[in-house]
Order: C-alpha cells, then structure tokens, then sequence
C-alpha cells in the first residue's frame, strides 16, 4: 500500500507544502484535473479555520470527525476492487485506471458539486485527494440484470483514503449497483472519506445497496450527490452496522418532471458508536416523488443523529414528498436526536414528515421471555422486526440473508 508523507508537527492536510507533494506525485493527470484539485485545495484552505457551522452540526461531537489525529494518507490503489463483470453492455472501472486510460470521459467531473450538508472542508478535502474510486456508465437502453459489486476497505492504523465515485445512466438503462465497506482487522483506527455522484437520464432506473460494516475503531465520511432525470428512478438502500462514527450525508435532486426517489436506512448501533445523517430531497420539478425512510436500533451508549429536509421549489407542482425517521432504544443510555423538517414553496403538493423514538414495548418482551427465549434473543428479534422493513427494500434474497446474519452475528458479539 502506497503512503504519503510523514506527519510534521502541523496538521498533515494544513499545509501547501503538503499538497504540492501530492500534486507532485501526480503530474502525469490531466492539467483539467490539476486544476480540479487545486481549487478544491483552496476551498478547503478557505473553510480550514473558519470553524464548523452550528446548525449544520447540531448534536454532532464534532471533534469525533476531526482530522488531526491522521497521521497518514494512504492511496486507496488496493482498497477498491470490482467485480469482474463481464459485460459488453456497461464501462465498469477503478477511476485511477480511467484517468489513466480515458480521461476524456471524465472531464465533466468539474461540474460535480457535494450535498453542502455541513461537511463543506472535508468535501473540498476529499475532491482535492480523492485519487481511486469507481466509475460506471451505461449505454442508452442497456437493462443490466447482474449487479454490479464494489468492495471498498478502510486503511491501515491511522491513515486516511480518500475515494470519488461516479454512476451515470443513459437515458431508459437500467442497473444494480452493490457496495460494501469492510476491514482487514478489528482494530485499526483507519479512515475513509468519499464522493458518490449519481446522474440518471431520462428513464434510467438505478438501485444502489450500501452494506457498511466496518471495524469499530474506523471513521468514515460519506458525501452523496444525486441528480434524477424526467421519469427516472433511483432506490438507494444504506445499511450501516461498522465504524466508530459515520457522518453521512446525501442529496437527491430530482431536476425533471416525473422523476421518483427513495431513500432507505438502517443503523445498528453498540459500544459507543456514532451515525450521523443529513439528508435532502430537492423538488425541482413537477409530478416528482420522493420517499426517505430512516430506522436506527441503538443499544449501549451508541447514538445516531438524524436531520433531514424535504425542500419543494415554487416550480414543483404535483409533488409528493414523504420523510420518516424511527428510533429504537434498546439500552437506557443509548441516544437518538431527530430534525426531520419541511420547505415547500409550490402549490398543490402532499408532503409528510415526522419522527418517533421509543424503547421496546414491555408487552412485547415479556410475551417472549414468557415463552422460554432469553432476554437477548427477545431483543434481537425485535430489533430484527423494527430494521426488517429497510432490509427487505434491498430486493436481492442472497444479500438480503447476508444482512441478516450480519446483524444476528452483531447482536451476539
């Protein structure tokens, strides 16, 4: 595994000095794609000391996200491997061999924005030196059945990657796309901060599944852009049970008539475990459909943060807009703030948003432990129950099982 510089006493991403090394070991790119970074650069120098805002990082220990203690990068060269799916059909490749071979193809990425959720410095971080990722594209009406499969893997003790990732259909193609987020060990304080833009044309249908589960000594930042095209849809299914704390952040635009989006989640949470998710649901245009369903079991003192908005613009008649957000506490000192909130500025629209947290139902447990099953198995299958609505959205049986036992294994760790 490639590595770059070692720490001085500054903040290893502080300085220009920095960056000129890094730019430096990648002379041979594109100068459309220097230029990129180096304005990512000074956006981030920009954002560096001017301090989080507070309302974008409400109940957020925003030190756990803190940058400082990385004491390396690491190139994320080895931590992205693809499935080899052999299809004519599709360009599926690892962005460093895109660069490298076709980055033609790759020039409109400059017009790529984050969600702008709160995370702002460390976006600006990621797009200056995010050097590997995924890229896949469809051609105009290709309906890929087989899935295409992403394994990403955190770095090594207290090093940093840093990955872009790009999905863009052509108009009526349709995919599955599956990632997973692991770890080589238990331990290792790792990090990972990525890009994910999604563009879907006209009538392109996308189902992305995110399994994340990795070591709980790891952190990740997540920064997710989708834009939806007339008739589009896009099914977007996120399953955390790893890392230390997760700030994720996710936007869905639907820029044209007819486009429809749902986005689902799930967080189990133990130990002190963190995940922290904003989200957005842009209306841009009329007749457009939006569905967010968020659902996090939380035991010991894990916490999870939930702040979302559904924003409908004066132009987006005929919308309808749904956001949920529901809380489990299974432990007494488990934590879950919720700021599920509403913009609308059109006319004739339905939209809904609302927000529960409770703990398991006595009835419910005792109706269990009367029957012989011990106190943890009882909890298990209600947490099982409570998350089943999410995991079933995958829609792929043979990952579905994975998930479960996933969570099982989790509950009995």
């Amino acid at each position: 595994m490639q590595t770059l510089q070692d720490p001085s006493s500054e903040s290893l991403f502080g300085t220009d000095q920095f960056f000129s090394d890094f730019a430096g070991d990648h002379s041979w790119e594109p100068g459309w794609l220097a230029d990129h970074r180096s304005e990512a650069w000074e956006k981030f120098i920009k954002h560096k000391n001017s301090g989080f805002k507070d309302e974008n990082w409400r109940f957020s220990p925003k030190h756990l996200f803190n940058l400082d203690n990385t004491l390396r990068l690491s190139s994320s060269k080895d931590l992205v491997q693809l499935s080899a799916l052999k299809s004519n059909k599709a360009l599926f490749q690892n962005l460093d061999k895109m660069i490298l071979d076709s980055p033609d193809i790759l020039s409109n990425i400059t017009e790529h924005v984050g969600p702008n959720l709160g995370a702002i410095q460390t976006y600006h971080l990621t797009t200056a030196l995010a050097d590997n990722g995924f890229y896949l594209s469809t051609p105009k009406g290709a309906e890929i059945s087989e899935p295409f499969i992403v394994e990403h893997r955190t770095p090594e003790h207290e090093r940093i990657t840093f990955e872009r990732n790009i999905i863009h259909l052509a108009p009526f193609s349709s995919a599955m796309v599956i990632e997973f987020i692991n770890s080589d060990d238990t331990t290792s304080q790792g990090s990972v901060s990525s890009t994910l833009n999604i563009t879907l044309e006209e009538g392109a249908k996308l189902v992305r599944v995110l399994v994340q589960n990795a070591n709980t000594s790891s952190t990740l930042h997540q920064f997710e852009n989708f834009s939806l095209g007339k008739n589009s849809s896009l099914r977007n299914v996120t399953i955390h049970t790893g890392s230390s704390q997760c700030r994720s952040e996710t936007k869905g635009d639907m820029t044209d008539k007819g486009a429809f989006f749902e986005n689902f989640s799930l967080f189990l949470g133990s130990g002190n475990q963190l995940f922290d998710q904003r989200t957005r649901q842009v209306h841009s245009a009329s007749d457009c459909t939006s569905n967010l369903l968020s659902k996090n079991a939380l035991n010991d003192q894990s916490k999870s943060i939930f702040s979302g908005l559904i924003k409908v613009e004066e132009v987006a008649s005929n919308t309808n807009a749904y956001q949920t957000n529901r809380n489990l506490l299974l432990c007494s000192e488990a934590e879950a703030d919720s700021l599920p909130g509403l913009e609308i500025l059109a006319n004739e629209v339905k939209c809904s948003h609302g927000a529960t947290t409770s703990k398991i139902e006595e009835q419910e447990l005792f109706y269990l432990l009367s029957r012989g099953i011990p106190q943890r198995s009882a909890e298990k299958l209600i947490s099982l129950g409570f998350l089943e609505e999410v995991i079933e959205k995958v829609n792929n049986q043979d990952l579905i099982e994975k998930i479960r036992a996933m969570i099982e294994t989790k509950f009995y760790s």
